[in-house]
């Protein structure tokens, strides 16, 4: 009968491990990528700058290296090991994720995001973006203070959602960049920026947008296991 019972749910913690880890090795492959471009002198040669702000170029690089180290140290607040295993590791990865990734990661970011140069639409999402990041992280600190282990878990995973954003904003933008190669030349008028600016910011919002519903859909689904567990 145990045998019977314990079946069912090895596949789900099997998927959920290699959820887990496919995540991780992203996020630690973006970080790699994409931060050090924001670190090196010439960065604004990179990146769009507001030259007549003078603040914007450091706040861009404190944003890209905490959201960097968010991204980086977020994935290992969900492996089970660690959590079941190592509580006190458990614990410091999560005040390195919030203290120096999340918390200076979003208050920076939203400076960052009204100065953005890539327009109204992704100035918009992006200040949205920052402010959730930085309440659905206040509100897991309070859940886990007050011992509501649940609530903690839900909000970090929403917030975590919010962070992944940063790998899928770049998967989406290659993609939306290859499927409108075709419209370079006649609706575009050859012109690439144009064909980019349009790419970036569909990859702005539904990086964001489709992550944030997708988690809340997972913990929709989860509730209701849960619920159909214990009245089972």
């Amino acid at each position: 009968m145990a045998a019977t019972l314990d079946t069912p749910t090895r596949p789900p913690r099997r998927r959920g491990r290699t959820a887990v880890v496919v995540v991780a090795v992203l996020s630690v492959a973006i970080v790699l990528y994409a931060v050090p471009a924001y670190l090196v002198p010439d960065v604004d040669s990179r990146v769009g700058i507001r030259e007549d702000v003078p603040i914007h170029l450091p706040f861009l690089v404190v944003h890209a290296a905490t959201a960097g180290i968010a991204l980086l140290v977020g994935p290992f607040q969900f492996f089970g090991s660690i959590r079941r295993d190592h509580p006190k590791v458990h614990r410091t990865i999560g005040r390195i994720y919030l203290l120096a990734g999340v918390l200076p990661g979003s208050l920076s970011g939203i400076v960052v995001a009204v100065l953005t140069t890539a327009g109204p639409i992704a100035l918009v999402t992006f200040v949205l973006l920052d402010v959730f990041w930085f309440y659905s992280a206040l509100r897991a600190y309070r859940a886990v203070r007050a011992r509501d282990f649940a609530g903690h878990e839900r909000w970090m995973l929403r917030n975590f959602a919010a962070t992944f954003a940063a790998v899928n904003l770049r998967v989406y933008l290659g993609l939306f960049i290859a499927a409108q190669l075709p419209l370079l030349e006649g609706y575009y008028g050859g012109d690439f920026d144009a064909l980019f600016g349009v790419a970036y910011t569909s990859a702005v919002v539904s990086s964001i947008v489709l992550n944030l519903v997708f988690m809340e859909i997972y913990l929709r689904r989860k509730r209701t296991r849960s619920t159909l567990g214990a009245n089972a």
